[in-house]
């Protein structure tokens, strides 16, 4: 099967033939099963010390993904694996040098819920033994058991420092008390004590590479002017608390003020993320001695935000020698490398492998030993391992039966939206297609979920890019007012706008796709998923409409709703809450004027089932066309099962060819 991907041909029969006589678009459709199926192998990360390679692997036989754990000496040896029966593992990281932490799913039901749990196993491939460490010890309320039971209830806040490397600082929700304890995990031995226990509106922030003492905290205040964050920051000398102002913000002003941690040699030099006085976020230095900020920015971009940064360090020595790279939210994420070790590695590979997005990760400089995962939107991520700083061995391809060859790339673009905004986009067209001999083509436009999210111009995880550009379809992702990492102004623009001005938007780019000469006015659909599932509901009930037809998967359709359950404090209200107003699909289903597709998972508790059941009945009553489909088991974010892929990407398939939507019949050529 896998060998014949690569000689599917297909040739539209179109209902509405173009003005002129233009050539249909030559595809090699990307199949059901290629996308569906677990990867090969992800996820791949490196041990602190260089000598063991982790990974996500999908074996012949087994249900879910393996674990396997290699020699990074010589990868050709067999590796250790270890298997769930009854959990999907969705990733794998190292717990000191001698063990791996598994994060598994598990669909779980609690009295009339239906949502899933994500569970931690701890695994060490000496031995073979697993456990559990970082359950709730001792008696619990049955609620509290039946909630750890429900989730994730930990995460790991500092894997090692100077003085102990072994020594990881790991966060634990206490389900009985409310409370967020702030653990100390020996790595070598499993032992476990309390540094610390934050209250309900108090949060610890960072502790210190040096020696993982807790340095900055953080507390919800209310004040005449809303919500504000006070951080406080622990004085060196006396070992108290002092709150910082500098520091502290109005939830409300939606400044971003984010310590990072004290990565310089000069211990009191605390590296800051920051868009205060700027529409990008900044790397900034605040000094917590004199209490200001040096006068330039250490790292900063006329166009992007940078959001991270990360430290170089000589963990023979115990020195901090600075900052190693920082991460920049360009048309792709990008890692870039300052040191003096990593930055001409970076260049060396990157002029290797030009046109590709390389991402260094899990480096260890004593070795020169790094993970490279190496991906762009034509290519799904392929993983080596590097030695030496300049060897490059191959781990593994994600997905090795797809043939990239029929892939199309993806361009970053801008347009105006109608009131002069520009907007940043993503657009895909299928390979070989040339506007002047193929004529306008069906477009999709797909919004993308959060609406505090963005697109990114590298391997979309869920396939949808590459499953629609490689059966005939023009893509354009909008950036639309309301996303986030473009910047203050685009991202503030969207405030109380759902359903208008960032509708427009969506809408501004399919009319400008609709001047370049490349999408089919007659046929253009729109489709998203979770907000950019309320898109495309709210597509239908708007009129003038560009569009012939909407998809939306876990949508939201009820405004009101979504404001009642938004967040579980008044702190997520105020943040995000309260920028959600605007057009309300489910009272507007009157004025529905385009059929729609929605699809939703029954354990989506994330943008809950309910908003497509109740869309799809008050649609239903009012005698519009709509179709839903209710995926058993399903829930809201990737990593999806392959049954849930099937039957999703098979609903988005049959429905843009049905008349419906584009009206067109695929007809697939014979072998060769």
């Amino acid at each position: 099967m896998r060998a014949l991907y690569a000689n599917i041909i297909i040739a539209f029969a179109c209902t509405m033939a173009p003005a002129f006589a233009a050539e249909p678009v030559a595809t090699a459709p990307l199949p059901i099963e290629a996308i569906a199926q677990h990867p090969a192998i992800s996820g791949a990360v490196l041990s602190p010390d260089g000598k063991h390679v982790a990974a996500l692997v999908a074996q012949a036989g087994q249900k879910w993904p393996i674990v396997s754990v290699w020699n990074a000496d010589d990868l050709t040896r067999p590796p250790i694996n270890t298997a769930s029966s009854d959990m999907r593992p969705r990733a794998v990281y190292f717990l000191g040098n001698d063990r791996i932490i598994i994060l598994l799913d598990l669909p779980f039901t609690y009295g009339a819920l239906k949502t899933y749990t994500v569970q931690a196993i701890v695994f060490d491939w000496k031995t073979g033994k697993a456990e559990r460490p970082f359950a709730t010890k001792g008696t619990m309320s049955d609620t509290a058991k039946a909630a750890e039971s429900f989730g994730l209830n930990f995460a790991i806040f500092q894997p090692g420092n100077l003085s102990n490397p072994d020594r990881y600082l790991v966060t634990r929700q206490n389900l009985t008390l409310g409370t967020v304890e702030i653990l100390a995990l020996d790595t070598k031995t499993m032992a476990i004590e309390r540094v610390a226990r934050s209250g309900e509106s108090e949060n610890f922030m960072l502790a210190d590479i040096r020696n993982g003492e807790l340095m900055v905290k953080e507390s919800l205040r209310q004040s005449g002017d809303g919500w504000r964050v006070a951080r406080e920051v622990r004085n060196r000398q006396t070992g108290a608390w002092e709150e910082h102002p500098e520091l502290g913000y109005l939830i409300k002003q939606r400044q971003n003020i984010a310590p990072l941690g004290f990565f310089d040699p000069d211990p009191n030099k605390l590296y800051v993320s920051t868009n205060r006085g700027s529409n990008y976020n900044q790397i900034r230095i605040y000094d917590i001695v004199s209490r200001t900020w040096e006068a330039e920015p250490a790292f900063a971009s006329p166009a992007y935000d940078i959001d991270a940064i990360a430290p170089a360090i000589d963990w023979d020595r115990k020195t901090i020698l600075g900052p190693r790279s920082f991460t920049m939210l360009s048309p792709a994420r990008r890692v870039q490398y300052v040191d003096d070790v990593w930055a001409p590695i970076q260049k060396s590979i990157e002029t290797r492998l030009r046109g590709l997005n390389v991402a260094i990760t899990n480096v260890e400089t004593k070795s020169r030993r790094a993970i490279i995962t190496v991906s762009g939107p034509a290519q799904p991520p392929i993983y080596f391992l590097l030695k030496d700083g300049k060897d490059l061995q191959q781990i593994g391809k994600s997905y090795p039966w797809m043939n990239v060859a029929t892939f199309a790339d993806t361009k970053f673009v801008t347009y105006k939206a109608r009131d002069g905004l520009t907007l940043p986009a993503f657009l895909t067209v299928p390979k070989g297609y040339d506007k002047a001999r193929n004529g306008p083509i069906p477009t999709v436009i797909l919004p993308h979920g959060g609406p505090w999210q963005r697109d990114y111009q590298d391997w979309d995880p869920s396939g949808w890019t590459q499953f629609m550009a490689t059966r005939g379809y023009a893509i354009l992702q909008p950036q639309f007012r309301g996303s986030e990492g473009w910047g203050m102004d685009l991202w503030k623009a969207g405030d109380r706008e759902w359903g208008q001005k960032m509708q427009d938007d969506n809408d501004d780019g399919a009319a400008w796709l609709v001047t370049e000469g490349i999408a089919d006015p007659k046929r253009i659909a729109i489709f998203g998923y979770s907000y950019g599932g309320y898109a495309a509901i709210a597509a239908t009930v708007r009129p003038n409409s560009p569009y012939r037809c909407a998809i939306s998967g876990a949508g939201v359709a009820d405004l009101q709703r979504l404001g009642n359950l938004w967040g579980s404090t008044s702190i997520a209200r105020e943040a995000q809450g309260s920028t959600v107003a605007g057009l309300n699909p489910i009272a507007q289903v009157a004025k529905a004027n385009i059929p729609i597709l929605m699809f939703h998972g029954d354990r989506d508790r994330t943008a809950d089932t309910q908003h497509s059941r109740d869309f799809f009945s008050a649609m239903k009553q009012a005698g519009k066309d709509v179709e839903y489909h209710e995926i058993k088991d399903m829930w809201h974010m990737l990593p999806w099962w392959p049954q849930w892929h099937r039957q999703s990407l098979g609903l988005i398939e049959n429905y843009l060819q049905s008349p419906k939507c584009f009206g067109e019949k695929i007809t697939v050529a014979a072998p060769n």
